[in-house]
């Protein structure tokens, strides 16, 4: 994916390998593809109402817009990434570059309002979601607005003179890169179970990448490892939020 350059949409090709290792592991088995033991009466309601692809919509129009904003060869990433970065003054002298238009949330509200649309979903089935979503999403959200602020104000303070402590000056990041010198170029095998510690403590791939990104980018450094081979990565790297 890098060698592509599409480093953020790595999630996507790793999806369609799961789908796919799943199809043939059910093949292989003699298990069925579509199973509706487990639906329940208005779960097969709402099948005769929407037809598949009209289901699948939210998540094939994601798709085509994760690959439209991240496509190295078309338009649209410079255009969302760089030209409307969108900066935002959180931390005086430190803007945040918030870059609505490429951010996955927003395709991921885009894509769902469409598939709404498509599926015929009335206002009071979506106010029910809503209602869920939210009920269900509070406490997770409140976490990690705690911990994006809490990476903001790192990121703003490693701009600037770090506070001395028992007169040393702190390394940023300096476990990780430790851990990433003990391993040198195996390093990269290594990362992956630091995100999910990172997942399973915060509750999020988002927030973990939120906070171990700049260090596996400045770790990866170290230890030359970077393979940031195209102009994308290189970008992504300087916005840390790959």
């Amino acid at each position: 994916m890098n060698a592509l350059g599409l480093v953020t949409i790595t999630g996507i090709a790793a999806g369609l390998g799961v789908v796919l290792a799943m199809i043939i592991y059910l093949k292989a088995t003699g298990q069925p593809l579509i199973d509706r033991g487990g639906l329940s009466e208005s779960d097969l309601a709402a099948e005769k109402r929407t037809s598949l692809w009209a289901a699948l919509s939210p998540w094939i129009l994601l798709t085509i817009f994760s690959l439209l904003v991240n496509a190295p060869f078309l338009p649209f990433f410079d255009w969302t990434f760089n030209k409307l970065a969108m900066p935002v003054e959180i931390v005086p002298r430190a803007a945040e570059k918030v870059r609505l238009l490429w951010q996955a949330y927003f395709w991921i509200l885009v894509s769902h309002g469409i598939g709404a649309a498509l599926s015929q979903a009335d206002a009071s089935a979506v106010a029910d979601l809503a209602g869920q979503v939210a009920q269900a999403r509070a406490s997770p959200g409140i976490c990690r607005s705690h911990l994006f602020c809490d990476r903001v104000c790192d990121q703003s303070l490693g701009q600037g003179q770090r506070l001395a402590i028992d007169g040393r000056q702190p390394q940023h990041g300096a476990g990780v890169a430790r851990l990433g010198g003990g391993f040198g170029r195996l390093y990269p095998l290594v990362a992956p179970y630091l995100g999910l510690l990172g997942g399973f403590i915060s509750g999020s791939e988002t927030s973990a990448i939120a906070m171990l990104t700049a260090l596996h980018l400045s770790t990866a450094e170290k230890i030359k490892a970077t393979g940031c081979s195209s102009p994308q990565p290189a970008a992504l790297a300087a916005g840390w939020r790959a």
